[in-house]
């Protein structure tokens, strides 16, 4: 009987298995590396990230977008080509260099994306893998703030200089008991400017430079009731008539109830404040599509014609300077409004019996989107 030796014929066995199992890895590899080469771009979170992922050539097509970045470059697929644009020849040229260069794809760069928006992306996969994000937001934060404290530090310096002007009266020895009361008065109202300015400054410096808005269902007609409530006393005293009318039912709206009630609190206290003993103000609110139109109307004296494309304005006053205020209240609403997807609206008459002013804008109503029919 021959012997056969099964060694050799179960290792050609072993090494045939190894060779077909790398065989079929390489094609795999290949067949991947022909739709997004060296990366695997299917992974569900690329998908789900929120900032902007694509793969792009240097021809400037695009083989693979995430949803984020299909939003950002205006893609209708996950697949296409960059826009022909200066913004998207700059970020091809920038892509080409950090194939090149590895130090340039470890960098941050930024990209114009019109209509007036910024971007910083990042490289990686030797210039292939691009991650955008948006930082038009963060821009815009970065500049109010600026403004905030130009604006601020111009606005103090007359209500300091006054104070410090008047601290050195308080000083003065045989200084007339007459004199020393105008002073101290003069102190005083110098010194709560100036906290006005410093708190009002501080608040629409927040609203500015904070996130976007996180927005809940608010009962509008609970916040009107509310400020209304809390403005009574002070429209009572100046023998003003202050009264809410609304249209019941009304949607449940869209946006920051604390913020809202702010806005209301401004604007009417705008009406009683500006207004004369007998007039009238009143908070209306109606159904309206998208939402709810909200309105605060008076019959006072009315506002200029030529100062009304500026009240919104910080420090702009259409009154009076010696009547209180920061010229930061219709500042502070239009900012809110505008973080609510409102503007503010302003009507005024200065001239025969029927003159006053009336503001309004509308607020939209939740939808399912926001979670809420």
């Amino acid at each position: 009987m021959v012997a056969f030796d099964l060694q050799p014929l179960l290792f050609g066995l072993i090494v045939l298995l190894a060779l077909v199992a790398g065989g079929t890895v390489w094609l795999d590899r290949r067949r991947r590396g022909r739709r997004h080469p060296g990366f695997d771009l299917s992974l569900p979170a690329l998908n789900e990230a929120p900032f902007a992922v694509f793969w792009l050539t240097e021809t400037g097509a695009i083989p693979f977008a995430n949803p984020a970045a299909q939003r950002l470059l205006g893609l209708t697929a996950a697949t296409g080509t960059l826009p022909e644009a200066e913004w998207a020849d700059r970020l091809l040229a920038d892509a080409d260099a950090a194939r090149h260069d590895p130090a340039i794809a470890g960098r941050y760069r930024i990209v114009p994306l019109p209509p007036n928006r910024l971007l910083r992306w990042w490289a990686g996969a030797g210039g292939k893998l691009i991650f955008l994000f948006d930082a038009t937001e963060q821009q815009r934060a970065e500049q109010a703030a600026r403004q905030l404290f130009n604006d601020l530090s111009h606005e103090l310096r007359t209500p300091l200089a006054t104070i410090l002007t008047h601290v050195e009266v308080q000083g003065l020895a045989n200084l007339p008991a007459v004199t020393r009361q105008e002073s101290l008065r003069l102190l005083r109202e110098e010194a709560q400017r100036a906290a006005r300015l410093v708190n009002g400054m501080l608040e629409l410096g927040r609203l500015e430079t904070g996130g976007e808005l996180t927005s809940r269902p608010v009962d509008l007609l609970a916040v009107a009731e509310a400020a209304v409530q809390q403005m009574m006393p002070q429209a009572e005293a100046r023998a003003m008539h202050l009264s809410l009318e609304a249209g019941t039912p009304l949607p449940a709206t869209a946006g920051d109830a604390d913020q809202l009630l702010r806005v209301f609190l401004n604007l009417l206290d705008n009406a009683v404040k500006f207004s004369r003993p007998g007039d009238k103000a009143t908070l209306a609110l109606r159904r309206e599509p998208p939402g709810v139109r909200c309105a605060v109307c008076d019959t006072g004296p009315g506002i200029a014609a030529q100062h009304l494309p500026f009240v919104t304005r910080r420090f702009y006053r259409a009154h009076a300077p010696e009547q209180a205020g920061s010229g930061l209240g219709l500042a502070l609403v239009a900012e809110i409004l505008r973080r609510h997807d409102s503007t503010l609206y302003i009507e005024s008459r200065t001239q025969g019996d029927a003159t006053g002013t009336c503001v309004s804008f509308v607020l939209r109503a939740m939808t399912f989107e926001d979670g809420q029919p």
